[in-house]
């Protein structure tokens, strides 16, 4: 009876291994058929939210850094708003017309920082900040026009770095004549007497240098010269009416390259009207 009970305890034994591997294959398939699915999303989501997170917080640091960088621009603006204030009261209008040339950029940057930040700021003090740039973008813009200095100028070489400084109110004048001289001397180049012009040009263009220099002088030291004021208008004058009579020359010689066109136009509408006759 003993050897009868042995297959029937080996196979219950094998029939539960079976049975639990089935569970176990079960468990596994519904694992990952619903659970991980689940674990994944989730990991996923968390890493989303860490991530946003971390992203939110270096959008934060940043736009405070802005905020203290534009606090900090507006208060060296200030600084030297008020130093305008004081050329113009003490009618130091050159170093006046220098410093406004820096300040004019400071303020548009001020001005486009603070609409960029518009959301992150108070909207009255937003408001106040754009007004107060625009409104001294427009006053020293003004002031500048009256000293006859371009807003957007600044000067290119050490002559004008001289000029800007000393006298501004010629600057223009200056850059005018410098770009005539150097149009004429490229229209000498194909005239037929070119020598005896670029000597009559020189001569001209010594004497504008003799005037200017002068004019510098009694700038850098209007006390040591007798009737400086007057002498400046004087001066003034002439290297503007240098200018215009520089504009001249430069039409008569645009006007005597046409020769070869005029003479070809008289040909052309001689024989267009010997046609209409016929």
């Amino acid at each position: 009876m003993s050897m009868g009970r042995k297959p029937y305890r080996r196979q219950s034994s094998f029939g539960g291994i079976i049975g639990l591997a089935f569970l176990i294959l079960i468990g596994l398939v519904l694992f990952i058929q619903y659970i991980l699915p689940l674990l994944l999303i989730g990991g996923a989501g968390y890493g989303v939210y860490k991530l946003a997170t971390r992203k939110s917080s270096l959008q934060k640091a940043n736009t405070a850094a802005r905020l203290q960088d534009l606090k900090d621009s507006i208060g060296r603006c200030d600084r030297q708003l008020k130093l305008l204030e004081n050329y113009l009261d003490e009618k130091d209008y050159t170093q006046y017309a220098v410093l406004a040339n820096q300040v004019l950029p400071q303020l548009e940057s001020i001005d486009k920082e603070a609409k960029e930040l518009k959301n992150d700021m108070d909207l009255s003090i937003y408001k106040r900040i754009v007004k107060k740039a625009e409104d001294e973008k427009e006053d020293i813009t003004a002031q500048l026009t009256k000293l006859h200095v371009t807003p957007s100028a600044s000067p290119q070489t050490s002559d004008e770095k001289e000029i800007y400084k000393l006298a501004p109110e010629i600057l223009e004048t200056y850059r005018n004549i410098q770009a005539d001289h150097r149009l004429v001397l490229e229209k000498l180049e194909k005239a037929d007497n070119k020598a005896e012009l670029e000597a009559i040009h020189d001569i001209n263009m010594k004497r504008f240098d003799d005037i200017l220099q002068g004019y510098l002088q009694i700038k850098r030291s209007p006390k040591d010269f007798y009737n400086a004021d007057e002498r400046l208008a004087q001066a003034k004058s002439a290297l503007e009416k240098f200018d215009l009579d520089l504009d001249e020359t430069l039409r008569k010689l645009n006007e005597n390259q046409l020769s070869d066109f005029e003479i070809s136009l008289r040909m052309m509408t001689q024989r267009d009207a010997s046609k209409d006759d016929l």
